[in-house]
């Protein structure tokens, strides 16, 4: 990553940042796109998007300053943006490799984002994104710290199988998280209580980590579950956190093409008293 030390090779922008490839960094705003807005807050930590629907669904994109081939910012930045404009803006060249700049001044400036594409070195595009006020997104990871988390990695591939095959017209998901077997179960709750579902044991080769401490039952929208998938597609792993009360975070790991993490955060809210 290149972090110059001059500031004054950035003139008045307040954070600029450059990612060599797009196809990962599109893929992760796609699968975040259910909503027409997004925040997008920026710090030394990094790149976060933030995406809402109420209060039953959040979903955040992170990009640590390692996952730029270059990264500056100057205090913390925060603006609102419509997300359908973004992902039109990374998909200006269709499927071509790109490289991508994004330039941000002040507040009620212009996010300009510049696309560079490796097969044409005499083309490129600009593109400016109008900005706005936005309110600050609800806080659920502070929900999900504690002694009574239970935690579990699966490999990508895997878990993105099991939600593929499961019951596409299921009204409700319910994830069992437990000590005991059957350790980890989904079952999805359809038309008539017609239900179908999958196990997977603490010991099965998909399971990277295992740590559950009690047995959390719960239940969620199907379709808020169903808008991870296009994250969980092109994730390498994925953590699955419950807390006592069944708010769910699926913690998705995505690789770049030059090995760097991105990673996209889902927070669900559960429906309430839908399990006896």
């Amino acid at each position: 990553m290149d972090n110059l030390d001059n500031t004054s090779s950035y003139g008045d922008y307040k954070f600029v940042g450059r990612v060599d490839h797009v196809k990962t960094f599109n893929a992760a705003i796609k699968s975040i796109c259910f909503n027409d807005y997004g925040m997008l807050q920026v710090s030394d930590e990094g790149l976060r998007i933030t995406v809402e629907q109420g209060r039953s669904i959040q979903a955040t994109l992170f990009m640590p300053p390692g996952a730029f081939k270059e990264f500056y910012v100057q205090d913390f930045q925060s603006f609102g943006l419509k997300m359908n404009v973004l992902s039109e803006c990374l998909n200006v060249f269709g499927s071509a490799d790109c490289s991508v700049r994004m330039m941000y001044k002040d507040q009620g400036e212009s996010l300009q984002i510049i696309l560079y594409p490796y097969d044409d070195e005499d083309v490129s595009t600009e593109c400016a994104i109008k900005t706005m006020d936005c309110e600050e997104p609800i806080n659920y990871d502070m929900n999900l710290k504690g002694p009574d988390l239970n935690v579990i990695f699966i490999r990508g591939p895997n878990l993105y199988k099991i939600f593929h095959e499961l019951d596409k017209s299921a009204d409700e998901f319910e994830f069992i998280t437990s000590p005991n077997s059957p350790h980890f179960k989904i079952t999805t709750i359809g038309i008539m209580q017609a239900v179908m579902s999958v196990e997977v044991a603490k010991t099965s080769t998909m399971m990277m980590m295992f740590n559950c401490r009690q047995t959390v039952v719960a239940r969620y929208k199907s379709q808020q579950i169903r808008l991870a998938n296009k994250a969980m597609q092109a994730a390498t792993k994925v953590a699955i956190k419950t807390n006592s009360i069944g708010l769910l975070e699926l913690h998705l790991v995505m690789q770049g093409e030059g090995q760097e993490e991105i990673f996209v955060q889902f927070y669900i809210i559960p429906l309430l008293n839908s399990v006896d």
